[in-house]
């Protein structure tokens, strides 16, 4: 999110008529989005090349990087450029928002559903049954906990699957 606001600020610098490199000194922030291309602009080094080192987990930064490379070959096009890729990283993150919150959902039922054993056995006993007495010392009841375990492990596992793909989308 703070990479998507600085870009926003250097496409709105850019837009404004700052030279390249003074909009993105000012774009960085606190603490700074992209620190080695700052460090790179002070040693008047290859601002490009420092922009794709900083772009570790955060893939913006290498379109970015991408962008400051062609318009420095071609010598103009960097603020539509950037503007089209401050669009494009909020409407990402935006809907990358909204997945997770609609991955909260299924996310606590799962966690639901991975306590209704403990519930069920807390019910017995409520009832004045001896449950975890049946389920340990009965040869059914220690079938129907391994099975109860080995579906309740593998439903927490499936469900943990699916989050993750979503998230591996995001």
């Amino acid at each position: 999110m703070h990479v998507v606001r600085a870009l926003a600020t250097l496409a709105a610098e850019l837009e404004a008529g700052q030279p390249p490199r003074e909009a993105l000194r000012r774009a960085a922030g606190d603490p700074p989005a992209w620190p080695r291309a700052l460090a790179c602009l002070r040693l008047d080094g290859d601002v490009a090349e420092a922009l794709e080192a900083d772009a570790d987990g955060r893939p913006v930064l290498a379109h970015l990087a991408a962008c400051w490379r062609v318009a420095a070959d071609a010598g103009t096009g960097l603020a539509p450029a950037v503007v089209r890729l401050a669009e494009s990283a909020r409407t990402a993150e935006d809907a990358r928002v909204d997945l997770e919150g609609q991955l909260a959902g299924p996310r606590a039922t799962a966690r639901l559903l991975a306590l209704l054993p403990a519930v069920g056995i807390s019910f017995g006993f409520l009832l004045g049954s001896d449950p975890l007495g049946w389920l340990l010392t009965q040869p059914l009841g220690r079938i129907c906990l391994a099975v109860g375990a080995v579906l309740t492990a593998a439903g927490a596992w499936w469900t943990g699957r699916i989050a993750a793909s979503v998230e591996r989308l995001l």
